[in-house]
Protein backbone atom coordinates (compact mmCIF):
# COMPACT_ATOMS: atom_id res chain seq x y z
CA UNK A 1 0.00 0.00 0.00
CA UNK A 2 1.41 3.57 -0.92
CA UNK A 3 2.54 5.90 1.79
CA UNK A 4 -0.10 8.52 2.60
CA UNK A 5 1.28 11.86 2.62
CA UNK A 6 0.67 14.20 5.59
CA UNK A 7 0.05 17.77 4.52
CA UNK A 8 0.29 21.30 6.89
CA UNK A 9 -1.86 24.04 5.11
CA UNK A 10 -0.65 27.49 6.57
CA UNK A 11 -2.79 30.12 6.30
CA UNK A 12 -2.80 34.22 7.14
CA UNK A 13 -5.23 36.22 8.74
CA UNK A 14 -5.68 40.18 9.48
CA UNK A 15 -3.10 41.56 7.16
CA UNK A 16 -1.08 40.03 4.45
CA UNK A 17 2.65 39.98 4.91
CA UNK A 18 2.59 38.62 8.02
CA UNK A 19 5.56 35.92 7.55
CA UNK A 20 3.12 32.85 6.50
CA UNK A 21 6.04 32.13 4.52
CA UNK A 22 9.13 32.02 7.37
CA UNK A 23 6.70 29.88 9.30
CA UNK A 24 6.04 26.92 6.36
CA UNK A 25 9.72 27.29 5.76
CA UNK A 26 10.32 26.88 9.50
CA UNK A 27 8.10 24.08 10.34
CA UNK A 28 9.60 22.32 7.11
CA UNK A 29 13.14 22.51 8.95
CA UNK A 30 12.20 21.44 12.10
CA UNK A 31 10.51 18.58 10.47
CA UNK A 32 13.29 17.66 8.64
CA UNK A 33 15.38 17.54 12.07
CA UNK A 34 13.83 14.83 12.86
CA UNK A 35 14.08 12.44 10.01
CA UNK A 36 11.43 13.15 7.31
CA UNK A 37 11.18 13.91 3.67
CA UNK A 38 9.39 17.57 3.41
CA UNK A 39 8.37 19.06 0.28
CA UNK A 40 6.33 22.30 -0.08
CA UNK A 41 3.72 24.10 -2.22
CA UNK A 42 2.69 27.70 -2.53
CA UNK A 43 -0.24 28.81 -3.58
CA UNK A 44 -1.15 32.40 -5.06
CA UNK A 45 -4.61 33.40 -5.95
CA UNK A 46 -3.53 35.95 -8.65
CA UNK A 47 -4.76 35.18 -11.85
CA UNK A 48 -1.23 35.66 -13.34
CA UNK A 49 0.02 31.96 -14.69
CA UNK A 50 3.27 32.81 -12.59
CA UNK A 51 5.12 35.59 -11.61
CA UNK A 52 7.52 36.05 -14.61
CA UNK A 53 5.72 39.26 -15.59
CA UNK A 54 5.08 40.91 -12.05
CA UNK A 55 6.73 44.39 -11.41
CA UNK A 56 8.89 43.39 -8.04
CA UNK A 57 7.39 46.72 -6.56
CA UNK A 58 4.05 44.91 -7.03
CA UNK A 59 4.65 41.94 -5.85
CA UNK A 60 8.60 41.26 -4.92
CA UNK A 61 11.87 40.17 -6.60
CA UNK A 62 11.02 37.09 -8.94
CA UNK A 63 12.68 33.75 -7.96
CA UNK A 64 13.76 31.41 -10.89
CA UNK A 65 14.01 27.75 -10.65
CA UNK A 66 16.03 25.53 -11.86
CA UNK A 67 13.59 24.12 -14.62
CA UNK A 68 13.45 27.76 -15.50
CA UNK A 69 9.78 28.13 -13.67
CA UNK A 70 9.28 31.93 -12.78
CA UNK A 71 7.51 31.94 -8.92
CA UNK A 72 7.56 33.36 -5.89
CA UNK A 73 10.21 34.24 -3.22
CA UNK A 74 8.81 31.76 -0.97
CA UNK A 75 10.23 28.97 -2.89
CA UNK A 76 13.10 30.29 -2.96
CA UNK A 77 13.06 30.22 0.78
CA UNK A 78 11.91 27.23 0.97
CA UNK A 79 14.86 25.45 -1.57
CA UNK A 80 17.15 27.20 1.14
CA UNK A 81 15.55 25.83 4.02
CA UNK A 82 14.66 22.39 3.01
CA UNK A 83 17.40 21.66 0.67
CA UNK A 84 15.52 20.99 -2.10
CA UNK A 85 15.07 21.65 -6.12
CA UNK A 86 11.50 22.63 -6.77
CA UNK A 87 9.37 23.10 -9.76
CA UNK A 88 7.31 25.15 -11.45
CA UNK A 89 4.68 22.95 -10.02
CA UNK A 90 5.44 23.39 -6.73
CA UNK A 91 3.67 27.21 -7.07
CA UNK A 92 -0.04 26.83 -7.93
CA UNK A 93 -1.82 30.05 -9.12
CA UNK A 94 -5.05 30.53 -10.16
CA UNK A 95 -4.20 31.37 -13.63
CA UNK A 96 -2.86 27.98 -13.66
CA UNK A 97 -5.47 26.01 -12.26
CA UNK A 98 -8.31 27.80 -14.27
CA UNK A 99 -6.42 27.38 -17.77
CA UNK A 100 -6.00 23.60 -17.34
CA UNK A 101 -9.75 23.04 -16.20
CA UNK A 102 -10.45 25.50 -19.24
CA UNK A 103 -8.39 23.25 -21.43
CA UNK A 104 -9.85 20.32 -20.52
CA UNK A 105 -13.31 22.38 -21.09
CA UNK A 106 -12.00 22.77 -24.66
CA UNK A 107 -10.83 19.22 -25.50
CA UNK A 108 -14.60 17.50 -24.15
CA UNK A 109 -13.19 15.74 -20.93
CA UNK A 110 -15.95 16.96 -18.96
CA UNK A 111 -18.40 15.49 -21.52
CA UNK A 112 -20.60 18.11 -21.59
CA UNK A 113 -21.06 18.75 -18.24
CA UNK A 114 -21.49 22.45 -16.95
CA UNK A 115 -17.66 23.37 -15.93
CA UNK A 116 -18.20 25.32 -12.28
CA UNK A 117 -16.01 26.46 -9.32
CA UNK A 118 -17.46 23.57 -7.28
CA UNK A 119 -17.11 20.75 -8.45
CA UNK A 120 -13.94 21.50 -11.16
CA UNK A 121 -11.98 24.37 -9.73
CA UNK A 122 -11.72 22.71 -6.66
CA UNK A 123 -11.38 19.21 -7.76
CA UNK A 124 -8.14 20.49 -10.18
CA UNK A 125 -6.56 22.54 -7.11
CA UNK A 126 -6.79 19.07 -4.85
CA UNK A 127 -5.65 17.13 -7.84
CA UNK A 128 -2.70 19.25 -8.04
CA UNK A 129 -1.51 19.51 -4.56
CA UNK A 130 -1.75 15.68 -4.44
CA UNK A 131 -0.02 15.03 -7.03
CA UNK A 132 3.11 17.38 -6.49
CA UNK A 133 2.67 16.42 -2.64
CA UNK A 134 3.71 12.64 -3.73
CA UNK A 135 6.27 13.39 -6.25
CA UNK A 136 10.08 12.28 -4.90
CA UNK A 137 11.85 14.96 -3.25
CA UNK A 138 15.32 15.91 -5.11
CA UNK A 139 17.32 15.40 -1.93
CA UNK A 140 16.27 12.05 -1.33
CA UNK A 141 14.44 10.51 -3.72
CA UNK A 142 12.01 9.43 -1.73
CA UNK A 143 7.81 9.95 -1.79
CA UNK A 144 7.79 12.73 1.05
CA UNK A 145 6.35 12.25 4.47
CA UNK A 146 4.74 15.80 4.79
CA UNK A 147 3.74 18.77 2.06
CA UNK A 148 3.41 22.14 3.50
CA UNK A 149 1.46 24.40 1.46
CA UNK A 150 1.16 28.41 2.10
CA UNK A 151 -2.25 29.63 0.95
CA UNK A 152 -0.99 32.64 -0.12
CA UNK A 153 -3.57 35.69 0.85
CA UNK A 154 -5.21 36.65 3.81
CA UNK A 155 -8.46 34.83 4.60
CA UNK A 156 -11.68 36.42 3.31
CA UNK A 157 -10.05 37.52 0.49
CA UNK A 158 -12.74 36.61 -2.82
CA UNK A 159 -9.50 35.44 -4.84
CA UNK A 160 -8.90 33.14 -2.50
CA UNK A 161 -12.09 32.19 -1.64
CA UNK A 162 -11.70 28.37 -4.11
CA UNK A 163 -8.82 27.54 -2.83
CA UNK A 164 -10.03 27.49 0.97
CA UNK A 165 -12.96 25.28 -0.40
CA UNK A 166 -10.53 23.03 -1.84
CA UNK A 167 -8.37 22.55 1.24
CA UNK A 168 -12.05 22.10 3.60
CA UNK A 169 -12.78 19.62 1.15
CA UNK A 170 -9.16 18.13 0.70
CA UNK A 171 -8.83 17.39 4.61
CA UNK A 172 -11.72 14.91 4.17
CA UNK A 173 -9.73 13.10 1.18
CA UNK A 174 -6.71 12.76 2.83
CA UNK A 175 -8.27 12.42 6.13
CA UNK A 176 -7.97 14.02 9.94
CA UNK A 177 -5.03 12.33 10.92
CA UNK A 178 -2.93 13.62 7.81
CA UNK A 179 -4.14 17.25 7.48
CA UNK A 180 -3.04 19.94 9.85
CA UNK A 181 -4.22 23.70 9.87
CA UNK A 182 -1.11 26.23 11.06
CA UNK A 183 -3.08 29.42 10.92
CA UNK A 184 -0.80 32.54 11.35
CA UNK A 185 -2.33 36.04 12.36
CA UNK A 186 -1.08 39.31 14.25
CA UNK A 187 -1.85 40.46 17.83
CA UNK A 188 -1.35 44.07 17.36
CA UNK A 189 -0.11 45.66 20.42
CA UNK A 190 -1.85 49.26 20.64
CA UNK A 191 -2.39 52.48 22.75
CA UNK A 192 0.15 54.32 25.05
CA UNK A 193 0.87 51.56 27.47
CA UNK A 194 1.13 48.95 24.61
CA UNK A 195 -1.84 46.77 25.14
CA UNK A 196 -1.99 43.45 23.09
CA UNK A 197 -5.26 43.07 21.82
CA UNK A 198 -6.62 39.43 20.60
CA UNK A 199 -9.91 40.48 18.77
CA UNK A 200 -8.32 40.78 15.33
CA UNK A 201 -7.09 37.08 15.71
CA UNK A 202 -10.48 36.15 17.17
CA UNK A 203 -12.22 37.53 14.35
CA UNK A 204 -10.30 35.67 11.56
CA UNK A 205 -10.08 32.21 13.19
CA UNK A 206 -14.13 32.95 13.10
CA UNK A 207 -13.83 33.56 8.97
CA UNK A 208 -11.72 30.62 8.31
CA UNK A 209 -13.84 28.46 10.49
CA UNK A 210 -17.03 29.93 8.79
CA UNK A 211 -15.91 28.41 5.85
CA UNK A 212 -15.44 25.03 7.26
CA UNK A 213 -11.46 24.99 8.26
CA UNK A 214 -10.73 24.88 12.11
CA UNK A 215 -7.04 25.57 12.83
CA UNK A 216 -4.86 22.99 14.85
CA UNK A 217 -1.93 25.68 15.83
CA UNK A 218 -2.05 29.85 15.68
CA UNK A 219 0.90 31.34 14.70
CA UNK A 220 0.60 34.82 16.72
CA UNK A 221 2.97 37.81 15.51
CA UNK A 222 3.21 40.30 17.54
CA UNK A 223 5.74 43.38 18.71
CA UNK A 224 6.17 41.93 22.06
CA UNK A 225 6.51 38.31 23.92
CA UNK A 226 2.55 37.37 24.88
CA UNK A 227 1.86 39.28 28.31
CA UNK A 228 -0.27 37.32 30.91
CA UNK A 229 -3.18 35.91 29.81
CA UNK A 230 -2.76 36.31 26.24
CA UNK A 231 -2.30 32.65 25.18
CA UNK A 232 -5.22 31.72 27.48
CA UNK A 233 -7.55 33.94 26.21
CA UNK A 234 -6.63 33.31 22.14
CA UNK A 235 -7.25 29.78 23.31
CA UNK A 236 -10.33 30.14 24.45
CA UNK A 237 -11.85 31.81 21.76
CA UNK A 238 -10.28 30.56 18.76
CA UNK A 239 -10.79 27.04 20.22
CA UNK A 240 -7.21 25.89 20.26
CA UNK A 241 -5.45 24.17 22.92
CA UNK A 242 -3.05 26.97 24.51
CA UNK A 243 0.15 24.40 23.73
CA UNK A 244 -0.39 25.32 20.10
CA UNK A 245 -0.93 28.62 20.52
CA UNK A 246 2.58 30.02 19.78
CA UNK A 247 4.06 33.82 19.68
Amino acid sequence: MAKQTKYIIVSGGVISGIGKGIIASSTGLLLKTLGLTVTSIKIDPYLNIDAGTLSPLDHGEVFVLDDGGEVDLDLGNYERYLNVTLTRDNNITTGKIYREVIDKERRGDYLGKTVQVVPHITNAIQDWVERVGAMPTSDTGRTPDVCIVELGGTVGDIESAPFIEAMRQFQFRVGHDNFCLIHVSLVPVVGAVGEQKTKPTQASVRDLRGLGLSPDILACRSALPFEEGIREKLSMFCQVSPKQVFS
